[in-house]
């Protein structure tokens, strides 16, 4: 079921990132339909770094547990265009560069800019989903996973935890096909330690917390009801957490919800990506028009051959 999950999660993603690259950064309110356009760089249904991070992760995850090759896909990705649809890295972020440039130059990876009060860009958040279907070393907790490869571009414990969120949510949802249950799961998972609580109170990160003041009901309803002029879809890592699940908990089909978060503006590639991925779960037809249109399938489909043949999402 977890290679199947894995499947289904990585096209939906594709899909949404697809759609969202032409309109990157854009101004809000962006007048989009429902077709999928292609850009003055790139036709319509390319993939941006998105994708091709997460590939490049699959890709590493399906031999031993080695975070060392997982920094060398994304060497391959920056300077060979290894993991793209048309050979050519585009649309990565500035902390994303550094941490492979770093490693590239000195060899060296590991909670990359872990002291960098500026570091905390969504591009671990982006790329550290499939970890949720991973059958992770037994001498390893599932926390150390997300952690360690969070802090190969992202080092800081504010990724750190935004990680561990989203994937304990991910890691919900096929089974429980529901934003709502899956989402309160995954926000009592990381409630279990009082330290950790601690952490997400100092890493602005308070609104997750549960209290005698504010139980989980109470926070998901918070998330929800928010006000769509109050969403700031941003590529901050709390602002693109806040922005998916601020749209999937206000959507029941897949391409509405990533038309919404496209018609966002801002980072609409990857908020599109990560909306795409959650409701892909929630969603049984995903639009054909768009699986249709997209790019450089054979090269997903390698990876997730790849992935299948490995055993290591079984």
């Amino acid at each position: 079921m977890r290679a199947e999950s894995l499947r289904r999660g990585v096209y939906g993603f594709a899909m949404g990132d697809a759609y969202g690259v032409p309109y990157e950064f854009s101004q809000t309110n962006i007048d989009n339909n429902n077709e999928m356009i292609g850009s003055d760089s790139q036709l319509a249904g390319a993939w941006s770094d998105d994708t091709s991070m997460v590939l490049a992760s699959i890709m590493a995850l399906t031999g031993m547990y080695d975070p060392k090759a997982m920094m060398q896909n994304f060497d391959d990705y920056l300077y060979q265009g290894a993991f793209t649809p048309n050979q050519r890295a585009f649309g990565y972020g500035e902390e994303t560069e550094a941490a492979i440039k770093y490693f590239h130059d000195q060899g060296k990876f590991g909670d990359f800019g872990k002291d960098n009060p500026m570091g905390n860009g969504n591009g671990a958040l982006m790329r550290v989903w499939p970890i949720a279907f991973y059958d992770f070393p037994s001498d390893q907790t599932l926390e150390q996973v997300v952690d360690e490869v969070t802090g190969l571009t992202h080092g800081q414990m504010r990724s750190k935890l935004v990680s561990r969120l989203f994937v304990y949510f991910i890691r919900l949802m096929p089974r429980m096909k529901n934003v709502d249950r899956a989402l309160m799961q995954a926000i009592r998972a990381i409630n279990r330690q009082p330290a950790i609580q601690s952490l997400l109170e100092q890493e602005e990160l308070g609104n997750f917390v549960i209290s005698d003041e504010q139980s989980v009901t109470d926070i998901v309803d918070q998330l929800r009801q928010q006000s769509r002029s109050d969403i700031v879809p941003s590529g901050y890592v709390i602002d693109t957490l806040n922005t998916v699940l601020w749209t999937v908990l206000n959507h029941e089909d897949y391409e509405s919800a990533v038309i919404d978060v496209v018609s966002l503006g801002g980072d609409t590639d990857t908020n599109a990506a990560l909306v795409g991925l959650v409701m892909s779960f929630i969603d049984e037809q995903l639009p054909k028009h768009w699986f249709d249109t997209l790019q450089a399938k054979n090269k997903i489909e390698s990876v997730l051959i790849l992935a299948d043949e490995s055993q290591k999402f079984d």
